[in-house]
């Protein structure tokens, strides 16, 4: 199962951002995100790993992508093939988008986003060393944008890299500290992958205090890692839901 990348209410409005998003590349279809899936882990909460059991993210903060003033004549020219590669995409023809954003990337190399939604693409085919170049592809043409390192985070966790994928979600909350879903996918590889529960904790707590309504899913986990954790500090969850838990 895969959670949302960006929010269902906002994906709704992405006609009024799309200038922005042709810059930053944080559009994605609907339904579908960046939380990841795959294989293995050891938590006991068997769907943590992929998002599954924790509700959609209510964040209303959007993570801005710095960019270089020039490249908005640029984002103009390729506004409207790019709403039409969206709509592709929302439509559930990956095919067709994925074509499109690959013309898109050739065409405008100056835009991360194309590039970054070639690896959303690759992301939901599992092709994960694909998603990686692609990511990658959209960081060196801006290093800034948060999401592009999320994504490349979450394809290198798939092939095995979590030291690696964790440098990418510390430079996505180094260029937004208020990104959510970088927030939460750092918590999953710091309990499942990286064994090391205070890193988990901190991470869940940072992603429950950006949501509008506390995700009842993720406040159990945040219970637990409290029990769990060495010298983890008493939590405002423990006293918010005392004996409550997930079941194995």
């Amino acid at each position: 199962m895969w959670t949302l990348f960006t929010d269902r209410g906002r994906l709704g409005a992405a006609t009024a951002l799309l200038a922005a998003l042709v810059l930053s590349g944080c559009a994605s279809k609907g339904g579908l995100g960046l939380e990841g899936s795959g294989e293995g882990g050891t938590s006991k909460y068997e769907q943590q790993k992929d998002g599954g059991a924790a509700a959609d993210s209510d964040a209303i903060h959007i993570p801005p992508v710095p960019h270089h003033p020039k490249v908005e004549k640029i984002a103009e020219q390729a506004m409207a093939e790019y709403a039409r590669a969206l709509q592709a995409r929302m439509a559930g023809n990956d095919k067709q988008a994925l074509v499109m954003f690959r013309s898109l990337s050739e065409r405008f190399p100056q835009l991360s986003g194309p590039a970054l939604n070639v690896g959303l693409i690759y992301m939901e085919q599992e092709d994960y060393p694909k998603a990686q170049q692609a990511f990658e592809q959209s960081l060196a043409i801006n290093d800034a944008n948060p999401y592009a390192h999320n994504g490349l985070g979450l394809a290198l966790r798939e092939q095995g890299k979590f030291d690696d994928a964790r440098i990418h979600y510390e430079r996505a909350l180094v260029l937004d500290p208020k990104y959510a879903r970088a927030h939460f996918n750092m918590a999953v590889l710091a309990e499942l992958y990286l064994q090391d529960l205070n890193l988990a904790l901190k991470h869940f707590q940072a992603y429950q205090n950006l949501q509008k309504q506390p995700d009842e899913n993720v406040a159990n986990w945040i219970v637990d890692l409290q029990r769990r954790a060495p010298e983890s500090p008493p939590s405002q969850w423990q006293t918010r839901m005392p004996g409550t838990r997930m079941e194995n």
